[in-house]
């Protein structure tokens, strides 16, 4: 996997990846490539919905308890309030289309628990996207007083649009449905599914080479050192508090240990956030991301 990222910033280091070859292959992966993923790997998981609730809970609680720490630091540090709800957003906000779920699925490669981790992990990701989004408008809308219904309507339109989660809950209905897949659409979205990793990996890769930084350096960096040590650490004692399983413990720390997702700085924009603040973060986090997703996945062996 590191590996495939490495090439990412290569090529891009390289020339052979332009920042528009970038966008059109995340945007193809995104829309077509994670999708057709996704409503194969889920349809086809076996696990009930209460087989996770464990690693539902822990997942979720980490996320809840990071935007509370976040919150309190933001207002200590007197940030302004379109600055302390950005700063928030990053903390929580983990980029699990494009990085948790590839690490999930090669950290159990091969292993006797792969079948039964995939499937826990696709599993418990719809919920994770619905609570990612919901949480995120409110909070940049928080402070624009948009009202209730400007707050609905601005997360229902998030969720209707979000191919990623459509995607996961066609897949979830089919699994819990029991509905077998026809052989010839499954095989074709397979084939289609198959790209969405690899170019996923790779895109990762080539933005951190192509992204820069905008500003608020400090808080930028207090916000990723956040998001990817101190969340973790709060779902690990949620973990050991719980019983959870070592398998769903590794599982929920390698979602909680994900870099900011790239999909909060175009929020911060569409809801004017403080968008330096937002890039600045998200570059960050994906820089102090590679130690500490080494750190999980050692730990959790």
């Amino acid at each position: 996997m590191l590996m495939v990222i490495g090439l990412g910033w290569v090529l891009s280091r390289l020339g052979f990846l332009s920042r528009q070859a970038l966008f059109d292959l995340n945007r193809l992966s995104y829309w077509i490539g994670l999708p057709c993923l996704l409503v194969v790997r889920i349809g086809g998981a076996s696990p009930a919905l209460s087989d996770v609730a464990g690693l539902l809970f822990v997942a979720a609680g980490g996320t809840a308890l990071g935007m509370a720490l976040a919150a309190v630091v933001a207002w200590l540090l007197g940030m302004p309030s379109r600055s302390l709800v950005t700063f928030v957003q990053g903390v929580y906000r983990g980029n699990l289309t494009f990085v948790g779920l590839p690490v999930v699925l090669y950290a159990f490669a091969g292993t006797g628990a792969a079948t039964s981790a995939e499937a826990a992990a696709l599993i418990a990701f719809a919920p994770m996207v619905v609570l990612y989004n919901v949480a995120a408008v409110a909070l940049l809308l928080a402070p624009q007083r948009a009202g209730l219904a400007g707050t609905l309507r601005a997360m229902g339109h998030g969720l209707v649009t979000n191919p990623i989660l459509i995607a996961a809950l066609v897949g979830l209905a089919v699994s819990l449905g029991g509905w077998p897949i026809p052989v010839v659409l499954e095989r074709s979205l397979s084939a289609v599914g198959q790209m969405a990793l690899p170019l996923a990996l790779l895109c990762i890769g080539g933005s951190l080479y192509t992204a820069r930084i905008e500003g608020r350096v400090l808080w930028g960096a207090l916000a990723a050192g956040l998001k990817v040590a101190a969340v973790p650490l709060l779902g690990l004692g949620l973990g050991l508090a719980v019983g959870l399983s070592a398998e769903h413990l590794r599982i929920a720390l390698i979602l909680l240990a994900c870099p900011t997702a790239s999909a909060s700085y175009v929020l911060v924009l569409q809801l004017r956030g403080d968008a330096a603040l937002a890039s600045t973060t998200i570059v960050l986090s994906y820089v102090l991301a590679l130690p500490a997703m080494m750190a999980v996945l050692a730990l959790t062996q």
